[in-house]
């Protein structure tokens, strides 16, 4: 069996406690799913009732690399399709959920792939992404990576406004980046909001609209703008995180200690002050909730 990497166990293990969540879905694909690791963990998940029952999905594995593909494992709700998840029209059905761990970031036009992405799903279904952020501070120094076949950075407050304005809503949504970890995470319901023209489509339009959580609308109230640093949204552990949250005994080191001469030295510790912000909060909303309606108990998918 595959081995999941560790931020992907964490965020299933995390899903795993919403079981009318879990309940609720019937169709599940992975776009750009590699060798299948998050796939399969759904395709084999069980209830956690005392005598386990197989929820068996119907899961969907879409890659464009073959050699990836035929190392998914052949599963009978296990669908694999040889596309480019970029593509229209790849799949029989409309899904409940679209799972995209690190892939997003190869799309050519991420806007539109959202789009695409829409558009597979049902209304409520659920899409969550993990990106990485190619740019950043990272040990108290900024970074910045360029990859092969990258041509687009994300931040968490791009990544908004790209789902946003496709009818995702990030009102009611979950997001997580934590300092010196370059991923960001999010999960999103798709709403009854059609995708909108991104060239005229403002935060304000959208705020109209209902599809930004309260945090980003107080940020562009105030400041005509949204402002990164204001944004504080719950993640699937039900508490709530600013972005990027800097730990208390974060030390910044001055300019003098960074650079002489114009060389880059090695980072010594600062006397100044440390950075004061906000711990996590405890989350005081609901939980996940489930896709559409409930449905009625599973029967065993056959290919």
């Amino acid at each position: 069996m595959p081995q999941l990497d560790r931020h992907s166990l964490t965020i299933l293990n995390q899903l795993r406690e919403y079981d009318d969540f879990l309940e609720s879905l019937r169709t599940i694909c992975d776009m750009g799913c590699g060798t299948g690791e998050d796939l399969t963990w759904f395709a084999t998940l069980e209830t956690r009732d005392e005598n386990p029952i197989p929820y068996n999905y119907n899961c969907f594995a879409v890659d464009k690399d073959q050699s990836k593909l035929n190392k998914v494992p052949d599963l009978t709700n296990i669908r694999k399709i040889n596309r480019d998840f970029t593509d229209r029209n790849i799949l029989p059905v409309p899904v409940d959920l679209i799972l995209s761990h690190d892939s997003l970031q190869y799309s050519h036009n991420p806007l539109e792939t959202l789009t695409i992405w829409n558009e597979m799903m049902n209304v409520n279904g659920m899409l969550i992404l993990a990106v990485p952020q190619h740019s950043g501070v990272e040990y108290n120094r900024y970074y910045s990576r360029s990859y092969n076949n990258c041509l687009y950075h994300f931040t968490p407050a791009s990544l908004i406004y790209l789902l946003a304005v496709n009818g995702f809503d990030c009102r009611d949504a979950y997001l997580l980046k934590k300092f010196q970890d370059p991923w960001i995470h999010i999960a999103v319901y798709k709403s009854d909001v059609a995708p909108m023209d991104p060239r005229t489509t403002t935060w304000f339009d959208l705020a109209d609209k209902n599809l930004l959580h309260p945090s980003i609308v107080q940020s562009i109230t105030k400041h005509g703008h949204l402002r990164q640093e204001e944004i504080v949204m719950p993640w699937l552990d039900k508490e709530n995180y600013y972005i990027d949250y800097v730990p208390q005994w974060t030390d910044i080191p001055t300019e003098a200690e960074q650079r002489t001469e114009g060389v880059v030295n090695k980072i010594i510790k600062s006397e100044q002050n440390t950075i004061e912000q906000a711990p996590a909060k405890a989350k005081k909303t609901e939980t996940l909730k489930p896709i559409g309606v409930m449905r009625a108990p599973k029967e065993r998918y056959v290919k």
